[in-house]
């Protein structure tokens, strides 16, 4: 009866799942705006870890809650799926700054290219995401333009020109990081907070089911 009750207490609404969801994507738009604006210029040497870490659990819990609205959610099951296979890629690239950067950057005498390589493909896991993110965002978008309200239209219509900016950004970056970089990065941060921001305006019904 114990472990019922207490798994009873766990379960969270379709409402409260994406409202979480909302909230973890807002966290990792806050710690990128964080890393641009302090941390980068910082010669603390805990603050980038720390950084980072904080992406590291933010973009997890992403993952788990997309991957539940996934299956709670089956007709909306590839956007959910899209969202949290975001998450996992933005897992990797933060888990390859975490544990590969440093050894890189030490062995760079001997191995020029090796740090260079490893960035690029942190580089390129974060752009796909993005360009994830940009997908998920511009469906989410148009699907709000049709319901009432102008803060879910307004919401709406952002995400979805954010989203196709982030698409074509991504994409670029991906072929050609050197030159694209910066309004990628930039259009990414974007349609993560406009994404949330219509997560949590978008109506939804209030259902509860076992997870």
């Amino acid at each position: 009866m114990l472990r019922f009750t207490i798994y009873r207490g766990l379960t969270m609404t379709d409402r409260g799942l994406t409202k979480g969801l909302a909230a973890v994507l807002l966290v990792t738009v806050a710690s990128q705006i964080f890393y641009i604006a302090v941390v980068s210029g910082s010669e603390n040497e805990m603050l980038r870890p720390l950084t980072w870490f904080t992406e590291l659990f933010a973009f997890s819990i992403s993952a788990i809650l997309a991957h539940s609205l996934a299956a709670r959610r089956p007709i909306e099951a590839a956007l959910w799926s899209t969202i949290a296979l975001a998450g996992v890629l933005n897992v990797i690239q933060v888990a390859m700054g975490l544990s590969m950067f440093a050894p890189a950057m030490e062995a760079s005498e001997s191995v020029p290219q090796l740090f260079a390589a490893i960035l690029s493909g942190a580089f390129f896991f974060y752009f796909l995401a993005k360009l994830l993110l940009g997908g998920a965002a511009l469906v989410l978008g148009l699907s709000a333009l049709s319901a009432e309200g102008a803060l879910v239209k307004g919401a709406g219509g952002l995400a979805a020109l954010a989203g196709l900016a982030a698409i074509g950004l991504s994409l670029a970056a991906m072929v050609d990081s050197e030159s694209w970089t910066f309004p990628a990065g930039a259009a990414g941060t974007a349609v993560t907070a406009l994404l949330a921001l219509v997560l949590l305006v978008r109506p939804q019904p209030e259902v509860t089911r076992a997870a």
